[in-house]
C-alpha cells in the first residue's frame, strides 16, 4: 500500500444506523478540503482513501452519519452521530474513526478554522412570522452543490442545494425564539465511485452566520409574563404621573430637522437593540422616548449616553385615547430592565402589524404605561419606575410646531459613554436569567 492509500474504519454507534455517511477531509497545507458522500446503513464501514480523495501528506476527517427526513414537500438529513480525527501520511496507513452521538452543540461544522480563497458572501433574510431564506449573492458559470449545515435547538441537520445561484429557504420550520447558526459549503462535483459514493470539491464556504428566530406570539406572552413577574416583586407597580416623554440626540441631529426636514422628525427603522428575535427589529419605524424621572427629584436624570440635546413633548400631545398600545419588548444591558411599549394610531398599518404580532394593552390598565382620568374628567399619564419604560412612537413628531405651541422644549444635558445610540443596536443581556426566556 502506497502512502497514498489509507484504510479508513468508521464506526457508528449500536442501534443507529445511518442512511449517509459525509466525510470532509481538510488539507492542513493550504486548506483545501474534499467532501464524500456515501450511501451507508450499516454501523461499521471501510473506505480506501487514495488519490481520488487526498493529494498531500496531513489533513483533518470530519465524518458525519446522516439519517434521511423525507416529508410531503421537502428532505433534509438529521445528524445523528459525528467524529473526527487527524490523519498523518505516510505514518498512518489504517485508522479507525468512532461516531459517537452528541447534542447539537458539540457536533463540529467542518471548516471553521479555514479560509478557502473566496469566501461565499451568504446573508440571512428574516420575514415574520416563521420564514428564513439563505442568500449568497453570487452566480456561477455553471451548477454547483450547496452543502449547508444548520443548527438549532441542539440539533444539526444538513441540506444540499444544486444550481447556479444559492437563494433558498430551510426545508424545515425552525423553532421560534431560538438561536440558530448555519454555513453553506459550495463544492463542485468530481465524480462518482462504484454508484455509491461520490465526491465534491470546496470552491469556497460561508462564514457561520448566527441569527435569532423571531418570537411566536406565544413567545411574546411569555416575555411579557417574565416583565410581569419582576414586576410583581413588590405588592404595587410603582406608577408616577409624567407630563413628558424626551428624547436625546445630537446636535446634528436637530439641526437637520429644523434646517432641512421643516422641523419634521421621522419615524426611522429599529434596530436590533434589545430582544433579538423581536419582530419590530428592522420591520416598524418609529422615534424611541423615555419616560424615566428620578424617584426624589421627579425629573429625568440630568445626562444621556445618546446625546446632548433633550426633547420634551407633552405626553399627551402623543399618548392619548386615539392611540393603541402594544408591548415589544423586556430586556437588560447591566442591572436596570427596560419595558418597550409601542404607541401607534388606530386603523393604521402599523397597528394592524402589531396587532398581528404583539401583545395589546389596555391605555386606561397596564401596569407600564396608562391613562388615568382624574376627577374633573382630565386625563393623566402615568409611568412604572420599577423599570424603564421606553416608548417606541410610529409618528412623524413635529418639533417646530410643538416648540411654537408650547406643547414641548429642548434642553441641553451631559452626556455619557459614546454619547450617540449604537447603529445597529444593543443586544439584551443573554445571561440574564430574569429577562431571557
Amino acid at each position: 500500500m502506497s502512502y497514498h492509500e489509507i484504510e479508513l474504519q468508521i464506526s457508528s454507534p449500536i442501534g443507529y444506523p445511518v442512511d449517509v455517511l459525509l466525510m470532509v477531509l481538510v488539507d492542513k497545507s493550504d486548506s483545501s478540503s474534499t467532501n464524500v458522500f456515501m450511501n451507508s446503513h450499516h454501523e461499521e464501514l471501510s473506505i480506501t482513501l487514495n488519490k481520488y480523495f487526498i493529494q498531500k501528506n496531513s489533513f483533518i476527517v470530519y465524518v458525519y452519519g446522516l439519517k434521511t427526513i423525507v416529508s410531503s414537500t421537502e428532505q433534509y438529513d438529521r445528524v445523528l452521530c459525528s467524529g473526527t480525527i487527524e490523519v498523518v501520511c505516510p505514518v498512518d496507513i489504517q485508522r479507525t474513526v468512532i461516531l459517537g452521538l452528541h447534542e447539537g452543540e458539540t457536533h463540529t461544522f467542518p471548516l471553521l478554522s479555514t479560509e478557502t480563497q473566496d469566501m461565499l458572501p451568504v446573508t440571512i433574510h428574516r420575514q415574520p412570522p416563521s420564514l428564513y431564506r439563505l442568500d449568497a449573492n453570487v452566480m456561477f458559470e455553471k451548477e454547483m452543490d450547496f452543502i449547508v449545515f444548520v443548527r438549532a435547538q441542539n440539533q444539526l441537520r444538513c441540506f444540499i442545494v444544486n444550481g447556479r445561484i444559492f437563494n433558498n429557504t430551510f426545508p424545515f420550520e425552525l423553532p421560534s425564539a431560538s438561536s440558530v447558526s448555519c454555513m453553506v459549503v459550495c463544492a463542485c462535483r468530481k465524480q462518482r465511485l462504484e454508484g455509491s459514493i461520490w465526491i465534491t470539491t470546496t470552491i469556497s464556504h460561508s462564514h457561520v452566520i448566527s441569527f435569532k428566530t423571531f418570537l411566536s406570539l406565544v413567545d411574546t406572552y411569555r416575555l411579557y409574563d417574565l416583565a410581569i413577574a419582576f414586576g410583581t416583586r413588590k405588592v404595587t407597580p410603582n406608577m408616577r404621573p409624567i407630563q413628558y416623554f424626551y428624547r436625546n440626540k445630537s446636535k446634528e441631529y436637530f439641526d437637520m430637522i429644523m434646517k432641512q426636514l421643516d422641523g419634521e422628525m421621522r419615524p426611522y427603522l429599529k434596530s436590533n437593540g434589545g430582544e433579538q428575535g423581536s419582530v419590530v427589529n428592522g420591520r416598524l419605524s418609529g422615534l424611541f422616548f423615555s419616560t424615566y424621572t428620578d424617584a426624589m427629584t421627579n425629573i429625568p436624570d440630568p445626562y444621556s449616553y445618546f446625546g446632548p440635546i433633550r426633547l420634551y413633548i407633552q405626553c399627551l400631545e402623543m399618548f392619548n385615547p386615539e392611540c393603541n398600545l402594544y408591548f415589544a419588548d423586556f430586556y437588560c444591558h447591566d442591572k436596570r430592565h427596560h419595558v418597550t411599549v409601542i404607541v401607534v394610531p388606530k386603523f393604521s398599518m402599523d397597528n394592524e402589524f402589531c396587532r398581528q404580532y404583539l401583545k395589546e394593552l389596555d391605555v386606561f390598565y397596564n401596569p407600564y404605561l396608562c391613562l388615568r382620568v382624574q376627577c374633573n374628567g382630565a386625563l393623566t399619564v402615568m409611568a412604572n419606575m420599577d423599570v424603564t419604560v421606553e416608548v417606541f412612537y410610529t409618528i412623524t413628531v413635529n418639533v417646530r410646531r410643538a416648540l411654537e405651541f408650547k406643547h414641548g422644549f429642548i434642553e441641553k444635558t451631559k452626556t455619557i459613554g459614546r454619547g450617540y445610540a449604537h447603529p445597529s443596536g444593543i443586544p439584551k443581556n443573554p445571561s440574564c436569567s430574569i429577562c431571557n426566556l
